[in-house]
């Protein structure tokens, strides 16, 4: 039989490091003023005694709570997962520790997860929220007195800190290049008309086409989900109809992704007979067949950006709410072309 290891302390790790007991406190919960150098001394110290923190041990010292509720819509696209690796290294670095949850555009488990993260005593929220979600719909929050940052959709007169991207410029940037290579018949798939999103992506895009005197009859739009499946399926629609379309803008890369295979199934031909554009530049859009044109929403800024602003209010921040939105790039590859020769 095993013998019981001896519980590793404080004082065991302070020893390890050479410094106080006090600078060991303030590295685990990211108070005071430490060093980066020895923070990390006191880090590998922790990693060297086989160091394992109990979180609600340290709760009942403190009257605080290291865990951060997490609330996306589909962790399984790249996007979410790229921020949740951003976003979970920016809390590790100040003691902090994520529950991640899965609500898709379901109001009902995006209340029910809402509630379990609560019960589990987080000290702050960040959500990403369902589609028609409104200000009521988080309420749990302001009893609790937990704060709340919104991210990647915004809430129509929400008083909490929002990151994301400028939405509506994602789509004027899409349009912009099909009106630069001489396109005049367009599409757009994905997108949901009750998320912020959906709505101001479609915005952008339509409204820069209208600029440029394109009439609304030489624009398509099939708004649906951000899936594969939808970009597939709107593309077969749309291949079987007799719309003269030769440029697609769609939601995302993975809608993108969709579509490419649902237009190659109807033998339309992205990079060759149909130029299309996504948004995210995931990873794979670099190596997408064809690459794909994305406009980059830098998904490891925003989750970067949304830790450092939950910390801060998690620390005692009451000041006025904070919108960040951060500047798209569209970045060219070979799935868009000119018309013009």
């Amino acid at each position: 039989m095993a013998k019981n290891r001896q519980k590793v302390t404080v004082s065991d790790i302070a020893k390890r490091a050479g410094v106080s007991t006090a600078t060991v406190s303030n590295t685990m919960n990211g108070t005071g003023r430490v060093s980066e150098m020895t923070r990390v001394k006191v880090k590998q110290a922790m990693e060297e005694l086989g160091f394992v923190r109990d979180y609600t041990a340290a709760k009942l010292r403190t009257g605080r709570s290291r865990l951060v509720g997490v609330l996306v819509q589909d962790i399984a696209n790249p996007f979410y997962g790229e921020f949740s690796a951003s976003f979970e290294a920016a809390l590790s670095n100040e003691g902090y520790l994520p529950i991640i949850a899965n609500i898709g555009e379901d109001k009902e488990r995006q209340s029910t997860l809402l509630a379990e993260v609560i019960a589990h005593g987080v000290a702050g929220i960040i959500v990403s929220p369902s589609a028609n979600t409104e200000v009521d719909d988080l309420e749990r929050t302001f009893a609790h007195e937990i704060p709340v940052v919104t991210f990647v959709r915004e809430i129509a007169n929400a008083d909490f800190d929002f990151v994301g991207i400028d939405d509506y410029r994602c789509g004027e940037l899409a349009a912009k290049q099909f009106l630069k290579d001489a396109h005049s018949q367009f599409a757009v798939i994905g997108g949901l008309e009750s998320s912020s999103t959906g709505r101001l992506r479609v915005k952008g895009f339509v409204d820069t086409l209208r600029k440029a005197d394109i009439p609304d009859h030489s624009i398509v739009v099939k708004q649906g989900p951000q899936s594969r499946n939808f970009g597939r399926e709107a593309a077969v629609e749309l291949a079987e109809t007799d719309a003269p379309f030769t440029a697609v803008f769609c939601h995302n890369d993975i809608v993108a992704m969709g579509a490419t295979a649902g237009f190659l199934s109807r033998g339309r031909v992205i990079g060759e007979d149909l130029s299309l554009i996504g948004c995210d530049n995931l990873p794979e859009a670099g190596i997408w067949n064809p690459p794909l044109t994305s406009v980059e929403t830098y998904s490891r800024s925003v989750g970067k950006i949304a830790a450092e602003l939950i910390i801060s209010r998690i620390n005692g921040d009451t000041g006025k709410h904070r919108t960040v939105r951060l500047e798209p790039k569209l970045i060219e590859r070979q799935s868009t072309f000119s018309v013009a020769g």
